[in-house]
Order: structure tokens, then sequence, then C-alpha cells
């Protein structure tokens, strides 16, 4: 008696005895399947994957078929990146976020101002 593959594994054909893991950038999230599907962007899939996984908070990817986190890109300065971010959202003026790889961007502090979008610092306000 064929027994179907689990998830995260595919047969080619039917009556295929034997399963093989999703190859890397790939996932099947169904048993029985016979192909598996493209991870999309914001995610990553490893070998075998069942589901795919969100990039992490502070990292983005507008590409398909990641295999691992590391391939997602970390986050420009001057914007964030929420879990499964697809790009980065530039930060609202009277907000910074400095340097790579922010999950969110910061108010800015008493005394200073970003008047841009996507700012990467606050500048101090002029005395008076």
């Amino acid at each position: 008696q064929q027994t179907p593959c689990a998830k995260g594994y595919f047969a080619v054909a039917g009556g295929l005895s034997e399963c093989t893991p999703c190859p890397g950038g790939t996932y099947q999230g169904e048993a029985g399947a016979t192909d598996c599907r493209d991870c999309g962007p914001g995610h990553y899939c490893e070998p075998g994957a069942s589901t795919a996984l969100p990039c992490d908070a502070g990292s983005y990817s507008d590409k398909t078929n990641l295999t691992v986190a590391s391939e997602c890109t970390p986050c420009d300065e001057g914007h964030a990146c929420t879990t499964g971010s697809v790009a980065p959202t530039p930060c609202s003026p009277g907000s910074n976020a400095s340097g790579l790889g922010n999950a969110r961007c910061g108010l800015c502090a008493q005394g200073y101002y970003q008047s841009a979008s996507g700012g990467a610092d606050c500048v101090r306000c002029a005395a008076g």
C-alpha cells in the first residue's frame, strides 16, 4: 500500500514509492504532493520545508526562493522592516533609524528633529 508523502516532501508521479524532500527555496504544505511551491518574497524555505518562514524583523527580501534567513537583506538605514517584509518602509518625518537592520523607527528626542522621510539621524534644533 502506498503511503502519501509527508508535508515538505513530494513524489514526481503518483505510484512512486520514494518521497523526495522539497529543495531549498521551495516548500510543500500538503501531504501527497507531486511538486513543491516556490518560496515567496519576504520568506525563506529550508530543504524539506512544509511552510515558508518569514524573514526576521530588521530584514527583508523582494526575491523568491531564498533558502536560509541569512539570505534576507538587512533593512536600510532610515528604514524599518517588520517580520516578513518585502521592502523597507521609510521612517516618517520626526523619526529615524540609524544603521542597518532596524525593526522599527524611533522618535527623535526632545530638542531634535527630522523633517525628511527615511531619515537616519535626527538633527539638533537651533537655539531659540
